[in-house]
């Protein structure tokens, strides 16, 4: 049975052949990457716990009830339907941008999106949408319905170079994730973990 030693940098175990190869570093250390492995550790561990959570599974119940039923949005309470539009908004827009937003089914919460940002107080977060609308629909009525949205959207700003928009939205300067979750609680959506 070989006796492994420990890392001089981490205090991992190692082959003491790789001790001697690596002046008594491990791979990781050796290579500099130890710091991205344990930062991939965390990450993970902070994704275990949230998944666990209350506001997680409150998510997933909601989302559940939007889409496995006909008019699923229309019969949330209306706290329910801010905390959504909000929620989505903050995904589509960190995932594709405000072309993204407003090109998918989701486009059509845009008002509620709006309000709900003035209700959580993020007024700066606000005025990023509605320049966002502005130059994707000028003064055009959003449709409801995505193909004619998408229509408005060829017709006049789809297309148009919106990333340092999008930029400034995703710095989240106004923390839109805690905002999201303390209007929850407030409105007993979920209790807080």
């Amino acid at each position: 049975m070989t006796i492994r030693l420990p890392c001089k940098s981490c205090g991992e175990s190692i082959h003491p052949d790789t001790a001697a190869k690596n002046n008594g570093l491990c791979m990781p250390c050796m290579g500099g990457y130890r710091k991205d492995i344990e930062a991939g550790k965390k990450r993970r561990e902070q994704e275990r716990i949230y998944d666990q959570s209350a506001e997680r599974k409150h998510w997933v119940a909601l989302v559940k009830r939007v889409h496995d039923v006909p008019n699923g949005f229309e019969k949330l309470m209306p706290p329910e339907k801010t905390y959504f539009s909000v929620s989505v908004l903050i995904g589509e827009v960190y995932n594709g941008g405000f072309d993204q937003f407003f090109s998918n089914s989701s486009g059509a919460l845009y008002a509620y999106a709006l309000d709900g940002l003035f209700e959580m107080e993020a007024e700066e977060s606000a005025a990023q949408l509605v320049k966002a609308k502005q130059i994707l629909f000028g003064d055009a009525r959003i449709s409801l319905d995505k193909g004619e949205r998408l229509t408005q959207m060829s017709h006049s700003g789809f297309g148009v170079d919106l990333n340092d928009l999008d930029k400034a939205f995703c710095e989240d300067q106004e923390n839109l994730g805690a905002r999201c979750k303390r209007y929850a609680i407030i409105h007993s959506l979920y209790e807080d973990d």
